[in-house]
């Protein structure tokens, strides 16, 4: 800790709060930082660090503002949609108002860029430029693999193997990097990233999904809604994980056949992603890509499907668990609501449940229509 003080960057006011908990040892429990990211993202950020603070900070929003557009356009031109159609406004509209990257865009999370990372692989993918999909793919890898780790499953399930192959190569060069630049400097980055990681899990800590967590509302994976029931924290991480597979499972057996529906396919898959481990509200900017599915590419024959998922999404164009929470903290909600059970365990993480719900309405289009879908433009 006394290390993270010291790289404290110049030109970047220092807020009381840091070296009151870096002293008490609770920075890291309370506030994530330093956050315990994969050695690989270091690497691929390692030039902002040599640019002063200000500038670095500029860079990084222009890159994410770049990144988001380019999410927007290449996503409309992976549906072959025309920008003066009114579906691809509606889809520029509510991608705009998607509240999770509005987070993202404010607390300079790298989530706005993997996700822009990640259509980028597609789109390139989709087009034979396997060599800039694997690149691209790997950069997301590394930067945030809870998120890039989905389209390198789903590549390698769909046997696309340059693709995969080339971002396995990029990551593991990362990660060689990272590792022999921390063992040549002698610093202990196995047992300190293993101790961030930890603290930062602890019950009561940021990352901890229970009530004991002060904002265990950001949270949406289903550990948040099975702890309600069950009250006990590995038991929730056990039927999470075993959801996951189970869901996991099913997608793997409803993609049996070649479809030709790549975005219903890659749609399910990111939703499901969201759910059997750690993410937090920003990381549901991947409904990009149902949102984009189901505007793009369904024909006006499936309005009904296309205003579910629709339904499912607008819950997130606004950070509804945080405003809930103010709101009962200002008083504003009546103490009988906020105390009652259902509060916490389906007002407040509405949003674990949404997309439970648009996972399995995915996964329901993706085994009643296989095909139809395929060319339902």
């Amino acid at each position: 800790m006394p290390d993270f003080l010291i790289e404290w960057p110049m030109g970047l006011a220092r807020p009381r709060f840091v070296s009151q908990e870096a002293a008490d040892g609770t920075l890291i429990a309370k506030r994530g930082v330093p956050s315990p990211y994969p050695l690989t993202s270091f690497v691929v950020l390692a030039p902002l660090s040599l640019l002063p603070w200000p500038v670095a900070r500029a860079v990084w929003i222009v890159l994410n503002v770049i990144a988001f557009g380019l999410t927007l356009g290449m996503f409309a031109s992976l549906a072959a949609a025309k920008w003066t159609e009114s579906r691809t406004q509606i889809f520029f509209a509510m991608g705009l108002a998607l509240a999770p990257f509005h987070t993202g865009f404010a607390t300079l999370n790298p989530t706005v860029l993997v996700v822009g990372l990640s259509v980028g692989a597609v789109w390139a993918a989709s087009r034979g430029r396997q060599m800039a999909a694997g690149i691209l793919l790997g950069i997301a890898v590394c930067v945030k693999p809870q998120l890039g780790l989905c389209f390198l499953i789903y590549y390698l399930v769909r046997g696309r193997w340059n693709v995969a192959a080339i971002a396995c190569g990029w990551t593991a060069a990362l990660a060689l990097i990272a590792i022999c630049r921390l063992a040549a400097s002698g610093a202990p980055w196995l047992s300190t990233y293993l101790e961030n990681s930890r603290k930062v899990f602890a019950p009561g800590a940021i990352n901890d999904f229970t009530t004991s967590n002060p904002v265990w509302y950001n949270m949406i994976n289903l550990q948040v809604l099975f702890w309600q029931v069950v009250r006990n924290v590995s038991f929730a991480n056990w039927l999470a994980a075993s959801a996951g597979i189970v869901l996991l499972g099913i997608w793997l057996w409803l993609i049996r056949q070649d479809s030709s529906c790549q975005l219903l396919e890659v749609s399910a898959l990111v939703v499901l992603s969201l759910l059997p481990m750690y993410h937090r509200f920003y990381d549901a900017a991947l409904l990009i890509w149902p949102l984009g599915w189901s505007l793009l590419i369904l024909k006006q024959q499936y309005r009904n499907l296309v205003l579910l998922i629709i339904a499912c999404i607008i819950p997130f164009l606004l950070p509804g668990a945080a405003l809930l929470d103010q709101l009962a903290e200002k008083g504003r909600v009546p103490s009988r609501i906020v105390h009652h059970w259902s509060w916490d365990a389906l007002i407040v993480s509405h949003q674990a449940w949404v997309v439970l719900i648009l996972c399995t309405v995915l996964l329901a289009a993706l085994g009643r229509f296989p095909r139809r879908f395929s060319d339902a433009r």
